[in-house]
């Protein structure tokens, strides 16, 4: 399983965290494309974050046979209504993970 990101509750509001691997291969125009959807997600998070004693919101990982996993922690999966997790939260998390692949796997083309 390859970590992706996740979005961690920090003391001052939420934090996202980046596969350093990924990081290190972004472009410019990686950042215009993730920027927005990192900070819709962010903010919607922290609308919830005080509902969950984990410091980890929200995870994203590419399973060995490729498939991408987004993942609520369990606490915020049963307290967020069906609409703004399906389509805000993960919708957009899924969104992001496949910006990160697509960074990924130009990486391993080109090196």
């Amino acid at each position: 399983m390859i970590f992706l990101y996740r979005f961690d509750v920090k003391e001052n509001g939420i934090q996202f965290v980046l596969n350093k691997q990924i990081a290190a291969d972004m472009l410019p125009h990686h950042d215009i494309l993730l920027r927005p959807l990192v900070t819709v997600l962010a903010e919607t998070l922290q609308l919830y974050c005080l509902l969950s004693k984990e410091p980890t919101l929200l995870t994203s990982n590419m399973r060995e046979n490729g498939e991408i996993e987004v993942m609520l922690n369990q606490k915020l999966g049963q307290c967020i209504d069906e609409y703004t997790k399906n389509h805000v939260i993960l919708k957009n998390g899924k969104r992001i993970a496949d910006i990160l692949i697509e960074i990924r796997n130009a990486y391993t083309i080109y090196h």
